[in-house]
């Protein structure tokens, strides 16, 4: 099928990783991915050769406003908007027209951050119609990873475990030229709230 996921990046690049693995994984399944990014650039040092179309399956397209690149319908079985971003207003003025002659609607899913919070499996495939505007009676279903089986699960690489056994975490402290000790050790990614200092 064809897939077009459509990314913003906000911070951290966090979302740009989840999009890029999304369509990385999709290709390897034998799926056309389109990747319509506002930042591309940050591809240049996560995935090497992205840009340069070198990932078999993946187009990566720079989403520009306005679009620089003429954007007439192009066909499409999956719309994806990453944590609630819209398509590009020329996507969606082409889906429109595209409707309009009697084409399909792709299936159109927002997908959301992953949590463990237990709402999520409530939010899980609920259906959000828009009610406005040329797009009027589509809908878009909302998709959340989670960690249950009421959740849209985890994107992994098939290989992960297999990486996984092959870390070695003290060779990897060493790398980043951290002290080895045998003290306790914390990974933390998080933003800089008022009570870190203290928590540390």
């Amino acid at each position: 099928m064809q897939w077009d996921i459509f990314c913003r990046v906000v911070d951290n690049l966090g979302d740009i990783g989840v999009c890029w693995r999304l369509c990385a994984d999709l290709a390897n399944r034998g799926e056309r991915v389109r990747l319509w990014i506002d930042a591309p650039d940050d591809l240049h040092w996560m995935a090497p050769g992205a840009l340069q179309g070198q990932v078999p399956g993946v187009e990566v397209i720079h989403w520009t406003e306005p679009m620089t690149r003429s954007v007439d319908w192009l066909a499409a079985n999956v719309w994806i908007e990453a944590f609630g971003c819209d398509p590009a207003q020329e996507c969606l003025d082409a889906l429109a027209a595209h409707l309009r002659s009697g084409g399909r609607a792709p299936v159109w899913l927002n997908l959301e951050y992953m949590s463990a919070e237990r709402y999520v499996e409530r939010c899980h495939r609920l259906p959000s119609p828009i009610m406005t505007g040329p797009l009027q009676g589509l809908t878009k279903w909302v998709f959340y990873p989670g960690f249950t089986s009421a959740t849209g699960g985890l994107l992994r690489e098939d290989d992960l475990e297999k990486r996984q056994a092959l870390h070695s975490p003290s060779k990897w402290l060493e790398e980043l030229g951290l002290p080895l000790g045998s003290g306790r050790r914390v990974s933390l990614f998080c933003y800089s709230p008022e009570a870190l200092p203290q928590l540390l």
